[in-house]
């Protein structure tokens, strides 16, 4: 068996989502953060953790010009906050609560000793770090090579994974986003946006209903995404 498959063997063998919620709520502390309050910001001291238990956290980072690019839409369940903290660098991002929200806190010394007691918390931090470096990089080539409605296409395809619920249309995306926020994740404008949601409709890809977006046709959305 070569390195990779080692690798892959032992990411099998890290915690599952109920052990991380076990890990939680048994290391953790429960904090909670009003609609529009930041958990943290740029150059602030990374000594935590966080897992979302109720609510949702919008990740994002400011150019030099003052415009937000959105990096991550977080719900219930989500983890964040591991990357800096165990890398040993400070807060690179800003972290708000886009609703009031609670969370489970776990200190960076917390997570340094469970680490050490169970290597399987150690491989579950590896697993998630890789897989943010994933989505990284396909974000990054998403933002270079797809076109606008490919982009617009793979943000609503992405929130699906995360808050999707089926019913007898298809895919209702039960999350609150405006195109602003959806142009600000894929570095474009909210009229581009508003245009391929229009286009989609037209196509009869998906449809609006009390500003929540339903898909239609997964397949068809699909192509249009890998454009």
């Amino acid at each position: 068996m070569g390195v990779s498959g080692l690798y892959e063997r032992h990411l099998t063998n890290a915690l599952n989502s109920q052990e991380v919620t076990h890990f939680f709520m048994e290391c953790g502390k429960l904090v909670t953060f009003s609609k529009g309050n930041a958990l943290y910001a740029p150059g602030e001291v990374s000594d935590k953790i966080f897992c979302i238990n109720h609510g949702e956290i919008k990740i994002s980072r400011s150019t030099n010009d003052g415009k937000e690019i959105i990096l991550d839409l977080l719900g219930p369940g989500a983890v964040f906050g591991e990357v800096e903290t165990i890398s040993n660098i400070n807060r690179k991002n800003t972290a708000i609560a886009k609703k009031d929200t609670i969370l489970h806190c776990v200190s960076k010394s917390t997570l340094e000793e469970k680490m050490n007691q169970d290597p399987r918390i150690a491989l579950w931090i590896v697993n998630k770090i890789s897989q943010k470096q994933i989505k990284t990089e396909n974000l990054l080539e998403n933002l270079l090579f797809k076109s606008a409605n490919a982009k617009v296409a793979n943000v609503l395809l992405d929130l699906a994974k995360t808050h999707g619920v089926k019913n007898d249309r298809g895919i209702l995306i039960d999350y609150l986003i405006t195109h602003q926020e959806i142009g600000n994740t894929i570095a474009t404008t909210r009229e581009t946006v508003s245009y391929a949601f229009m286009e989609f409709r037209q196509m009869g890809l998906i449809d609006t209903i009390k500003r929540r977006t339903i898909i239609l046709d997964q397949e068809a959305l699909e192509k249009v995404a890998a454009d």
